[in-house]
């Protein structure tokens, strides 16, 4: 659609010009009639012809004006109509970890909401930079979800130097659902601390020789342990491993003695016996574990770190196809049994819209932002 425009003369062109002179003086037209001399017409300015330009931009304006009615019936009719086909929600993990089953659980749930199924994509790898790119480059109609974590729109941004993608300028949130608390843990066999105080202590002693353990570069885990390392001045050496899985294995291996996992792995190995947690990186304590205190309760001051997740669309999805998935969403959150279910697996309930994801999303990077300049993390992608 051009955009309207008022008509202007062409330079070079009159009144005069545009219409042949007319002799005659009459009312309707406004034109002087001869000059006293008889020989040339004194010329103003062409009424009738001024009223039917007059006319024309009306009708322009009408049929603009009608063009944008159009579009706005049609966004209209979408979000009526939506959704007219199945829906996908792409992860950025593999199938059957935490992440992908709590969005397994939110997923059919969302299915019955809508009447149309929900099909759950894994992409996994490369700290969700992969999943990203896909759900980036997706159509914005509202059929393609895509879940994120802190790592894929607070971390990726602020530990690479190249991305490709922006979730500033590629994604618009929908709505939260779901955090993984972070619990630190020791293998009691490797090192036998029964408490923050005994592990600071034990790792000054060790001279900087013991190590902690993440999934990886970046990842939540990472960070609260550099947190933890200021916070408490104890010397610890960040060991990244490739995934959960492998530093799991070497956890309970004896392979390395200390790490922050998250609850859905931790829990189990917690109640197992296999682990000792020290304590928990939330402000209050958990509701499944109510007896590991939180870490500022355990004396490593206020340490608060998870990962907590939530449902983007590709940026330009229409507003109410966004606000109807953003209500379902957070009904669906707000349900008690689906509560219950997301507990039983170690993810704790974490209920927020739209606003309240970019509010948090926003605290999180000037937050975690200072930490990783200070501790001068950086990494290349």
């Amino acid at each position: 659609m051009r955009p309207a425009r008022w008509p202007t003369p062409r330079p070079g062109r009159s009144w005069a010009g545009r219409w042949p002179p007319c002799r005659r003086s009459c009312s309707s037209c406004g034109a002087g009639g001869p000059s006293p001399d008889g020989r040339t017409a004194v010329l103003r300015p062409y009424r009738s012809n001024r009223r039917m330009a007059m006319f024309g931009l009306m009708k322009r304006l009408l049929r603009i004006g009608g063009m944008a009615m159009v579009g706005l019936a049609t966004a209209g009719v979408h979000a009526q109509g939506f959704p007219a086909k199945p829906l996908r929600w792409i992860v950025g993990y593999p199938a059957g970890g935490g992440s992908d089953n709590a969005v397994r659980i939110l997923a059919a749930r969302l299915a019955e909401k809508l009447g149309q199924p929900v099909i759950v994509e894994n992409h996994p790898g490369a700290a969700t930079i992969v999943a990203a790119e896909t759900a980036a480059k997706s159509a914005p109609d509202g059929y393609t979800l895509f879940s994120v974590d802190n790592g894929t729109v607070v971390f990726n941004p602020l530990l690479y130097k190249k991305l490709p993608y922006d979730p500033s300028r590629d994604f618009a949130p929908v709505a939260l659902y779901g955090k993984f608390p972070l619990l630190l843990v020791v293998n009691p066999q490797v090192v036998p601390a029964d408490s923050v105080a005994s592990l600071v202590r034990l790792a000054k002693a060790a001279g900087g020789s013991m190590g902690y353990a993440s999934p990886g570069l970046g990842s939540p885990q990472h960070l609260a342990g550099e947190l933890f390392k200021e916070m408490t001045g104890a010397p610890l050496l960040h060991v990244p491993y490739k995934g959960t899985a492998p530093l799991t294995q070497d956890l309970l291996g004896g392979h390395i003695g200390v790490s922050f996992i998250g609850v859905p792995t931790g829990m189990r190995q917690v109640q197992a016996g296999k682990l000792r947690a020290l304590g928990v990186a939330e402000a209050s304590r958990l509701p499944s574990l109510p007896e590991i205190p939180t870490l500022a309760e355990a004396g490593a001051g206020d340490i608060v770190a998870y990962a907590w997740q939530g449902v983007v669309v590709p940026a330009g999805t229409p507003a109410a196809t966004v606000d109807r998935l953003s209500a379902a969403l957070q009904a669906i959150v707000k349900s008690p049994d689906v509560q219950a279910r997301l507990r039983e697996i170690g993810v704790e309930p974490m209920e927020g819209g739209k606003a309240d994801m970019a509010a948090l999303t926003a605290g999180d990077l000037k937050r975690w932002g200072d930490v990783i300049r200070k501790r001068g993390i950086t990494l290349e992608q």
